[in-house]
């Protein structure tokens, strides 16, 4: 096979991976999109509407209390605030400790999103810098009508000659190919989990809409 032949074929293989990488990018971008819907949802819905409910039944709670006559009761009542405020403080510490949890995996998905950014930046200034070196050489042919292929480039003159070169960048392109494919199978796995995280929160509010009409 001549080298132009392989240089076309392993065009091909890299602008296959591409296109794979990117649609893959694509799903993941659209997967985060759902994910980030039903946690909008999660927790100002099913949350701010989960407290409300027990800041209301406690309300219902101490309004029962105040209406008790009776001496024995009254005394009765007085422990079962108690007990009532005990089961609060215990909820308030589950809680808390729920809090502090996310409070530490949110520090996680930040600090991934800067290596996630550092990644794109890296890759930036290396593109940048590989459109000034083509701007260079550009500017050299205009001026010199010299072919010679990338004579300011040393490291691209080793590439040229080095006859692994092809086959090098064809494995390192089925690599990433089929990397990106089990990304791909990834990202359907995180949209079965977020529909169902969905089905969660559709019964969580379910249990939490049963509530308020209970109490009204």
């Amino acid at each position: 096979m001549s080298e132009r032949r392989k240089i076309k074929d392993a065009e091909r293989l890299a602008n296959d991976v591409k296109a794979e990488a990117y649609q893959t990018r694509s799903l993941l971008e659209q997967t985060a999109a759902q994910l980030q819907a039903v946690a909008s949802k999660i927790f100002l819905g099913d949350r701010q509407m989960a407290n409300q409910v027990t800041a209301m039944i406690t309300q219902e709670f101490i309004l029962l209390s105040e209406d008790i006559t009776d001496e024995t009761n009254i005394i009765s009542s007085l422990d079962h605030k108690t007990a009532l405020r005990k089961k609060l403080l215990e909820h308030r510490a589950y809680l808390n400790e729920r809090l502090i949890e996310i409070n530490d995996l949110q520090a996680q998905i930040l600090n991934l999103m800067i290596v996630v950014n550092k990644t794109r930046s890296a890759a930036n200034r290396a593109t940048a810098k590989f459109n000034q070196e083509l701007d260079d050489e550009l500017k050299r042919l205009a001026k010199t009508a010299d072919f010679k292929p990338f004579t300011q480039a040393k490291k691209i003159n080793q590439l040229l000659v080095d006859p692994q070169f092809i086959d090098g960048i064809n494995a390192n392109s089925k690599q990433q190919l089929q990397k990106s494919k089990q990304q791909k199978r990834t990202a359907d796995k995180l949209t079965k989990q977020i529909e169902n995280l969905q089905n969660q929160s559709h019964q969580t509010r379910q249990v939490i809409d049963t509530t308020l009409k209970n109490i009204n």
